[in-house]
């Protein structure tokens, strides 16, 4: 019988797809590194980066019957974990216009307006300034600090910081608003 390890990746899908449930930790096993240094490689982040390279496996996991075998499945996974991060990037974006806040802190535009395709420049910028966003994020207060930092390098919803900080939703979102003004000030005064 054949090892795993003298098998080619086609080789080792069909075998999951077959019901080989020892194939796909080796398969996880085998790519692991290449897409974490990937993924890290775009976000500069080793948190985030683990939490996209977790998301991209179980992706593959879910998808492995999609996968196209007369493709390479290298590619096929490189794409999944490029358009995770891609995600990430998206999930992260928010458009603040202040100036259309209401008494209550409401800002309709803020929360429905936000552009699903961010420009390539846009996305490598954010890659770029990533040792800066860390170093200027310690410098807000507690209150927005607290906010911004578990809705992105947590990925928690509003909905879920407000329960964790137990303050009304509306509250979260404006301390979110305005600790990113804060937030691009300081950026600016670093540039």
């Amino acid at each position: 019988m054949e090892s795993l390890d003298e098998k080619d990746d086609k080789e080792l899908v069909q075998g999951y797809l077959d019901g080989q449930e020892e194939v796909l930790p080796y398969l996880i096993n085998k790519h692991l590194k290449s897409v974490y240094r990937f993924v890290f490689g775009l976000v500069l982040d080793e948190a985030v980066a683990e939490d996209i390279t977790q998301d991209v496996f179980v992706k593959v996991w879910k998808k492995l019957k999609s996968y196209d075998s007369n493709h390479s499945f290298k590619t096929w996974l490189f794409a999944v974990a490029r358009n995770t991060t891609i995600d990430y990037f998206r999930k992260k974006k928010d458009i603040v216009f202040s100036k259309f806040d209401s008494e209550e802190d409401n800002n309709f535009i803020a929360e429905t307006l936000v552009d699903e395709e961010p420009l390539i420049d846009e996305v490598l910028s954010r890659v770029q300034d990533m040792t800066v966003f860390n170093e200027a994020i310690k410098q807000l207060q507690s209150i927005y600090r607290e906010v911004l930092i578990m809705r992105y390098t947590n990925d928690l919803s509003v909905e879920e910081i407000s329960e964790i900080l137990k303050r009304p939703i509306e509250t979260v979102k404006s301390q979110h608003r305005r600790g990113i003004l804060h937030l691009k000030e300081l950026l600016s005064r670093m540039y």
